[in-house]
């Protein structure tokens, strides 16, 4: 259930601008959008 809600929740702030996360020299950024669908990129950080 905890990670339903999770997941519904970081829909909703992807909608509303995208969620970025950087770790271990990798960013991803989780955006949505109605045209586009759900996109994960990642990314190597400098």
């Amino acid at each position: 259930m905890a990670a339903l809600v999770l997941l519904v929740a970081v829909t909703v702030i992807s909608f509303a601008g995208g969620v970025h996360v950087e770790a271990g020299g990798v960013e991803m950024t989780l955006k949505a959008s109605m045209e586009k669908g759900v996109q994960l990129v990642f990314a190597a950080a400098t």
